[in-house]
């Protein structure tokens, strides 16, 4: 009992309900931060997927387009292609190839 008659005088008692108040706003404050960070963190994840998604829906636009024959002929005669003729075909023959 000797030990703890220290915490009978009222400064002591004072001070140290005065620190475990301190701790407890500590702890309060750290966890509201922690879950500032958290939210923040969810809010950044959430506009990524949000561009992943505008970004593969014109992407699967561009792959719908291209797949009429229209608009890929457009797309070569702009960049300078030319339509295929038997003359552009080189035929290479084997000689070890045998005949049927």
């Amino acid at each position: 009992m000797r030990r703890l008659q220290f915490l009978n005088e009222p400064t002591t008692r004072y001070f140290f309900i005065a620190m475990l108040i301190m701790l407890f706003v500590i702890l309060y404050v750290w966890q509201n931060i922690g879950v500032m960070k958290i939210k923040m963190e969810y809010q950044n994840l959430r506009r990524m997927e949000m561009e992943m998604i505008r970004k593969n829906d014109r992407l699967r636009y561009e792959i719908e387009r291209f797949r009429r024959m229209e608009v890929v002929e457009n797309y070569a005669q702009k960049n300078g292609m030319k339509n295929i003729t038997p003359q552009d075909f080189d035929l290479v023959v084997y000689k070890g190839q045998k005949e049927k």
